[in-house]
Order: C-alpha cells, then sequence, then structure tokens
C-alpha cells in the first residue's frame, strides 16, 4: 500500500496518473481551507473585514481561500477531464 502510494505520488506530471494527483492535492487544500474557516474572509472583497483580526492577516486568508477556490473550480474539473481523454488515448493507441 505504501509503494503504491509513493509510486502515484511520484507519477509524471503528464500523465493520467500525474494529473489526478494533483487534483486531488488541489482539492484537498481547498477542502483543508474552508473546513478551518478561510471562507469567512471573503468578506474582505466587500470591504468588511472580521472583528478582532488585522487586516493584513485577513486579505492574507481571502487571497489564500480565493486562490484555492478558483482552482478548485477551474483547475481541477479541468484536469480531471485531461487524465480521462489522455487515458482513453493511450489505450487507443495501444491498440492500433
Amino acid at each position: 500500500m505504501k509503494n503504491r502510494l509513493k509510486a502515484w505520488l511520484k507519477a509524471p506530471l503528464f500523465s493520467p496518473a500525474g494529473f489526478l494527483v494533483r487534483a486531488t492535492g488541489l482539492a484537498l487544500a481547498h477542502a483543508v481551507l474552508s473546513i478551518c474557516g478561510l471562507r469567512e474572509f471573503t468578506s474582505v472583497l466587500s470591504l468588511t473585514y472580521p472583528e478582532g483580526i488585522p487586516r493584513n492577516l485577513s486579505l492574507l486568508f481571502c487571497l489564500l481561500y480565493m486562490l484555492t477556490y478558483f482552482s478548485f473550480i477551474l483547475i481541477v474539473p479541468i484536469l480531471g477531464v485531461a487524465a480521462g481523454l489522455l487515458a482513453l488515448a493511450s489505450r487507443f493507441w495501444k491498440r492500433a
């Protein structure tokens, strides 16, 4: 089990496994930040800062959350589709 996990994590960048590993990492990063409550810091976008927290820290948390959010919404699905298409293409080219 441990060897299989290491093999997945060391997958080449442009391979179906590599795409899925990167997509999973981005999704986990977004999940961790959401669970930690950084979603409330998106109120900074409307210039409403949470009380008791310095503005610079609020801006940093907002930036981190927004980066992971947009990567989760835009990049993760693209990586999933790319992994599927690359796996299908590699099967097709092996048969031909």
